[in-house]
């Protein structure tokens, strides 16, 4: 099926592949949560239960897509059953950009079909029960840009992968 908007995914990986730990980052960077943040606001997110649980509260200006059949009815989100009624809901919001953000089964099942892919690789190898290699197969490197966090003097290597048609 053809869809409206265009599908993105954006993780943050470890040096380990470490995405996460105990449910939640393995890290607190604060300039990548702003990167992650400026790049998704105004946009719909799509993720698994246990992401959606890591989250502090409702991320604002953004519509949650929430994949699990064990979770009950919250308000703000819209909970399916499966990808395909996810991207679905994404179609009925009319979004421009939605995201997978996680968890590593999302990525998983629906990465290869992302025309863009944002990635921060977090120059740490942090302890962490939750990783996940990412192969870039069909895509390249269109973006790339390095910074290091004021607050925590953690170096962060932003790329944005475009598709390969």
């Amino acid at each position: 099926m053809s869809y409206s908007f265009s599908l993105e995914a954006i993780l943050a990986i470890g040096l380990n592949d470490a995405i996460g730990n105990k449910g939640a980052l393995p890290w607190h960077i604060p300039s990548e949560l702003r990167l992650f943040k400026s790049i998704t606001e105004g946009h719909t997110m799509i993720m698994g239960k246990n992401t959606f649980a890591s989250l502090p509260s409702l991320l604002s200006n953004r519509h949650h897509i929430i994949i699990s059949n064990s979770i009950p009815v919250t308000d703000g989100v819209h909970i399916v059953s499966s990808m395909s009624e996810a991207l679905n809901k994404a179609d009925e919001l009319h979004s421009e950009k939605v995201f997978l953000i996680g968890g590593v089964s999302v990525f998983h099942e629906a990465l290869h079909e992302c025309s863009v892919i944002h990635v921060s690789r977090i120059m740490l190898t942090p302890e962490a029960d939750t990783y996940f290699t990412f192969n870039p197969q069909h895509h390249r490197i269109d973006t790339s840009l390095c910074f290091r966090d004021p607050s925590t003097q953690v170096d962060v290597i932003y790329q944005r992968y475009g598709r390969i048609i």
